[in-house]
């Protein structure tokens, strides 16, 4: 069964977060970026192992984890030059590193790939507008009032949440260099650091810090319920949102699209109409969803049914959207892996 470990698996911290987070059914290179496959612990002139298979709700490329058994010694080196701080910027901002370091460390993060260097997700820059990109950035993130969530959201190609508990125990879990940042800086401040993966911006937060929820984008923005379909089918946003979900979905994977199976020919214009198509027919009365699950021959390797928690280590747009639906309601959601069609079963 090829899962990309686990939905929620795949969508885990991240240092990689950094890289990407744990992801879920996959398995981890040697070397994965911050919280799945540890680019920082491969040695310079060797390959990093094969990163784990991640499901197409999880965290499946994590650069930023690394392998359970690997113990980071790498030291912290920025790839920034300027001076610190810069017109602009908050000087508590500037990286210095604190006379010890804390058991509870959490960092936001952000990374930026470039063309090879995040395993299954297309990038075209070169690696130097990737470090200008990375930069530009980080610069941006130590200016006065900077919102560091919105430069997240904005730019960063990690799978995961985002923000990532650094204690004791996860650092052998992240790629080295993701580690030895994390470790280095002190709360507030902002640096970059190179792993195989890509250049990871990372600020230090508050470890009470929690990521706010990214808006869903839209996908499927036609009236519900449509001709012939449940008004039990339709899509209503639950408050308080339930604390445990299971939900069964399509995945609709695009040429493109994190880890999609070679033998997936649809563009993305193809997949999104695609999937709104099925939306339709998941609400229609009387629809028997498993049954459109097979007909329509999803792309997720896995069982394609899952059960949800509020603190599940899955993709955020996944998560966001099984937890937000009722029992029985139908959308559809994007995330890295292609467009999911979602149903609440329980």
């Amino acid at each position: 069964m090829r899962t990309y470990r686990s939905f929620a698996a795949a969508v885990a911290p991240i240092a990689l977060a950094a890289a990407l987070a744990t992801t879920g059914c996959k398995k981890q290179e040697a070397a994965a970026p911050a919280a799945s496959v540890d680019p920082a612990k491969v040695e310079p002139a060797k390959e990093a192992p094969k990163a784990a298979e991640a499901k197409p709700g999880e965290n499946p490329a994590d650069p930023a984890v690394a392998p359970p058994a690997a113990v980071s010694t790498t030291t912290s080196v920025s790839v920034l030059s300027d001076p610190c701080p810069a017109a602009g910027e908050d000087p508590a901002s500037c990286p210095k590193k604190p006379a010890t370091v804390d058991d509870k460390i959490k960092v936001g993060h952000i990374l930026i790939g470039w063309k090879g260097s995040l395993p299954g997700k297309p990038v075209e820059r070169s690696k130097p507008e990737a470090l200008k990109l990375a930069s530009d950035v980080a610069h941006e993130a130590r200016k006065q009032g900077s919102d560091f969530v919105a430069l997240m959201w904005k730019n960063s190609q990690d799978p995961g949440p985002g923000v990532y508990d650094v204690t004791p125990e996860m650092r052998k879990r992240f790629v080295p260099e993701f580690t030895a940042m994390a470790t280095s800086l002190g709360e507030g401040q902002v640096d970059v650091v190179e792993s195989r993966f890509g250049y990871h911006v990372m600020k230090r937060v508050p470890f009470d810090f929690v990521v706010p929820e990214k808006p869903l984008e839209v996908v499927c923005a036609d009236a519900c319920p449509g001709e012939g379909e449940d008004q039990a089918s339709c899509p209503s946003k639950q408050d308080p949102a339930p604390k445990e979900v299971e939900v069964t979905h399509i995945l609709v994977a695009y040429v493109g699209a994190m880890r999609a199976a070679p033998e997936v020919k649809r563009t993305k214009e193809e997949a999104k109409k695609y999937a709104i198509e099925l939306t339709h027919k998941g609400r229609a009365k009387g629809a028997d969803f498993a049954k459109l699950k097979e007909e329509a021959k999803s792309d997720d390797p896995g069982p394609g049914t899952y059960p949800i928690t509020a603190d599940a280590p899955m993709i955020p747009p996944f998560k966001t959207m099984a937890l937000r639906l009722g029992v029985g309601q139908v959308d559809v959601v994007e995330t890295d892996f292609g467009f999911h069609v979602m149903r609440r079963n329980k």
